[in-house]
């Protein structure tokens, strides 16, 4: 991520400023709700901050001047960007995360063996 040339960045921007009001809000709520995590240590400190952000939301709701609600919508997304957090939490099983290879899942071919100990019709090394 950090080594995207300001070409693409560009261009990214053209794409997300074209798409409608709505999708561009709900995506920047949903993206700082995501970096307010990436923040906080634990979701008890998370959770008065996405309070915080969803009352700040909601207070510019009812903004029906189309050019304040580019303004607001513009100036969203660039605190979104100037605050992005240098080492996002990601989940535990994709590449690159902080995570990666910690508390890996379990293959799907691992299962148990409900035999509780009853290996008689099994030859030595056929459980193995």
């Amino acid at each position: 991520f950090h080594s995207i040339s300001q070409a693409a960045l560009d261009m990214y921007h053209e794409v997300v400023s074209a798409l409608p009001h709505k999708l561009r809000v709900m995506r920047m709520y949903r993206y700082g709700l995501r970096e307010l995590l990436n923040w906080s240590m634990s979701r008890h400190h998370w959770y008065p901050r996405a309070a915080a952000l969803r009352e700040e939301f909601e207070m510019n709701r009812n903004v029906s001047d189309r050019a304040e609600q580019f303004n607001l919508v513009e100036h969203g997304e660039e605190l979104l960007s100037r605050f992005r957090h240098w080492e996002p939490i990601i989940r535990p099983e994709m590449p690159l995360g902080t995570a990666y290879s910690q508390n890996p899942s379990h293959p799907k071919q691992l299962g148990v063996l409900l035999d509780y100990g009853k290996m008689d019709h099994l030859k030595k090394g056929d459980y193995l």
